[in-house]
């Protein structure tokens, strides 16, 4: 029987200096070479981020079970500020972390990770840093998996895919922390 197939390619790396360097096949090449969709970094085209967190947060308060329904102007103006080396995936990943860790129903500018917005801005901005005492960033991290583990109830995978780490890391930390 006849199967009828598209296939559908992404990639980050320059294919006609790879095959130059003889690192791709120029064979592949020319067989999954059809129609080509440049599509930009999410750093030129930022208008895209808040219909991009929209989604993902809807999409993460929905799978596991979060009460977020938002996001605030403030902290969108930030992620909207962001570069965004990682692309939509660390868009994703961020949002998806964001909704796990707030108690609330809206996201702000406290639920941001500090590696996303700039450091000293974002915690003037959000919260002075004796609120967060003493804390160790190893202890940050614990309550994060075991706060994520709780509302994913137990679920490793969807643990793991929520924290933006692989299982095997998720299950090293769990043994290290004894969660």
């Amino acid at each position: 029987t006849m199967v009828d197939v598209r296939i559908i390619s992404a990639t980050n790396q320059n294919l006609p200096e790879l095959i130059e360097q003889k690192k791709f096949r120029q064979d592949l090449y020319f067989r999954i070479k059809g129609v080509n969709i440049s599509l930009p970094a999410l750093r030129d085209r930022s208008e895209d981020i808040p219909a991009l967190v929209d989604y993902f947060l809807k999409q993460a308060a929905a799978e596991v079970g979060s009460k977020v329904t938002g996001i605030t102007d403030a902290a969108l103006t930030i992620l909207s500020n962001y570069s965004w080396p990682g692309n939509v995936r660390q868009l994703r990943n961020t949002t998806r972390t964001m909704v796990v860790m707030c108690d609330r129903g809206r996201l702000d500018v406290q639920d941001i990770p500090p590696e996303i917005a700039q450091r000293r801005q974002l915690i003037a901005a959000s919260q002075p840093i004796a609120t967060l005492g003493d804390v160790s960033l190893n202890e940050l991290e614990r309550k994060a998996i075991e706060e994520t583990l709780a509302k994913t109830k137990g679920n490793r995978e969807k643990a793991a895919k929520i924290l933006g780490i692989g299982e095997r890391t998720l299950y090293r930390k769990i043994k290290e922390y004894n969660l």
